[in-house]
């Protein structure tokens, strides 16, 4: 097994970012979450995250930091979309066990990818 460091280009960067704001289009757009308290949090969030998108010539950090708040969101979005159509029929949403907000564990399982596949695509 090797061990690999490379850089990201800022058009790498650019094309990822419209990527991961298209996708975060189209599931906050989903009707089967946002009824609750915190879907509108997370939507009011999308919009203002895809609102304040970087315009122009910015710095690369600065689009770098745009694109990885724009992926650690989607992940938060993914987990509680997840939650909401695991819910019982009757539409009610279960408090969670534990209050505290989860931080993001690695990268997506392949569940999520599919999830996500199947809700975005």
């Amino acid at each position: 097994m090797s061990f690999r460091l490379g850089t990201t280009t800022r058009d790498e960067i650019q094309a990822r970012t419209e990527q991961l704001v298209a996708v975060i289009t189209r599931l906050t757009r989903s009707p089967t979450t946002g009824a609750d308290k915190e879907g509108r949090s997370l939507r009011d969030e999308a919009v203002d995250l895809v609102t304040d998108a970087p315009k122009g010539q910015v710095l690369v950090f600065s689009a770098f930091t745009y694109m990885r708040s724009s992926a650690l969101f989607l992940r938060r979005y993914v987990a509680y979309a997840q939650e909401v159509t695991g819910q019982p029929e009757d539409g009610a949403i279960a408090s969670r066990a534990d209050p505290e907000p989860r931080r993001p564990s690695g990268l997506a399982t392949v569940g999520q990818i599919q999830w996500l596949s199947g809700v975005a695509g």
